[in-house]
């Protein structure tokens, strides 16, 4: 019988992406045969291995960064700080900077309890799905290649924590007097253990963050098995190490609709369109305009719908001012993409084949604005703003 791989790579707070991608999978009815993961998708492995999506998901939609790390991101004055550091606010950055320099990351206590309170061993153990870790030896670098018989009993949650320990950011997990850290740091995304099970067919999910990709592996997945099928988001999945509830049911969300798009259920790339609803041409129209007008990536559009949104977003948009643009250039220099689009729209409008932008010139240069700006005449949306 042909054996379905999930292969889950290290993200930390992207995760919940992942839980996303499980959830289309048992809507799909595909089963899973061999789940094995890096860091975050180690504890997530875990989660598919005891066959617990309910827990998993409620686990996910109430994380957040104090539950997960020990630091304390509130030692200073409301205000005095007001900047950013890659997504997190100063106060928190600062926490993480004092944590890596004194006590060699932060205390992973809170993840220690969540792992305790989530991952059920002797579930694990007594599973149909395989379930593989990797975590990699410190100071000497050495990966481990782990499935759940190469792990003495009650060891269990010390590997996914071991895998999950995202050094310098994250102290050292010690199991045994030998130190380990973020698996990762060999193999975010372990398609290569998935293959010594045997594995047929390949789901792999990237989530982009750090961590070596062996990018060799998956060209040998491709060759060993009857398909590999890459599963990662077009959009920011947030800060991996900043838990937010509200960013994590966004990204749940678009995991289950890239997966569905992966899986022929529905259209698109950005975006996700119902089949049926849409020609290839007007597809490429839609999910420029879509982007453009930045409409909401977590539904699911038929037509009417996304005329519906578009409707509404080019009535948001600031018009432009035809009479200041006399060149493609002015509408480059002077004008934001949205209203470039609907500058482009009104002018194919008036001027129908005697506008420059019918030109094959200017097409290769605004190749997206002009697909966008055909498809609201196509749909015969309204290009007029609101009156506020």
């Amino acid at each position: 019988m042909a054996k379905n791989a999930l292969v889950l790579s290290g993200g930390g707070s992207r995760g919940g992406y992942e839980i996303g991608v499980w959830q289309a999978l048992r809507e799909l009815k595909i089963p899973i045969h061999i789940v094995t993961g890096t860091s975050v998708g180690a504890l997530n492995g875990a989660m598919v291995a005891q066959d617990d999506f309910d827990l998993a998901v409620s686990l996910w939609k109430d994380l957040e960064t104090h539950m997960v790390f020990d630091v304390d991101a509130h030692d200073h004055e409301p205000g005095l700080f007001d900047f950013e550091f890659a997504g997190m606010n100063a106060s928190e950055a600062l926490a993480y900077a004092k944590e890596i320099l004194l006590n060699g990351g932060a205390g992973t206590s809170g993840l220690e309890k969540i792992v305790s309170k989530y991952v059920d061993e002797e579930k694990i153990r007594a599973s149909s799905v395989d379930l593989g870790v990797v975590t990699v030896e410190f100071p000497s670098l050495k990966p481990h290649y782990l499935f759940t018989e190469d792990i003495s009993a009650g060891k269990l949650p010390d590997y996914i924590l071991a895998s999950a320990a995202c050094f310098p950011a994250v102290q050292a997990k010690e199991i045994d007097g030998v130190k380990f850290i973020d698996g990762g740091y060999h193999d975010v995304m372990p398609v290569e253990l998935s293959l010594e099970k045997g594995a047929d067919r390949i789901i792999a999910v990237y989530l982009e963050a750090a961590g070596f990709v062996r990018r060799g592996t998956l060209e040998t997945a491709e060759n060993l098995a009857s398909e590999v099928i890459l599963i990662k988001s077009p959009w920011d999945l947030g800060n991996f190490l900043v838990f937010d509830t509200d960013n994590t049911r966004r990204i749940i969300r678009l995991g289950y609709l890239d997966t569905m798009k992966a899986f022929g259920v529905f259209l698109g790339h950005k975006y996700t369109f119902r089949k049926g609803d849409f020609t290839s041409h007007q597809l490429r129209g839609a999910e420029a305009a879509a982007d453009i007008f930045q409409v909401d990536p977590c539904l699911v559009y038929g037509r009417q719908q996304l005329s519906q949104s578009l409707a509404q977003a080019v009535a948001q948009t600031e018009p432009p001012v035809m009479h200041d643009i006399h060149r493609v250039e002015d509408a480059l220099r002077k004008l934001n993409q949205a209203t470039l689009v609907l500058y482009i729209a009104q002018d194919l409008r008036e001027k129908g084949a005697n506008s420059i932008f019918t030109h094959r010139s200017t097409f290769r240069l605004l190749k997206h604005e002009i697909s966008a700006a055909n498809y609201l005449i196509q749909e015969q949306i309204s290009l007029e703003r609101t009156s506020q």
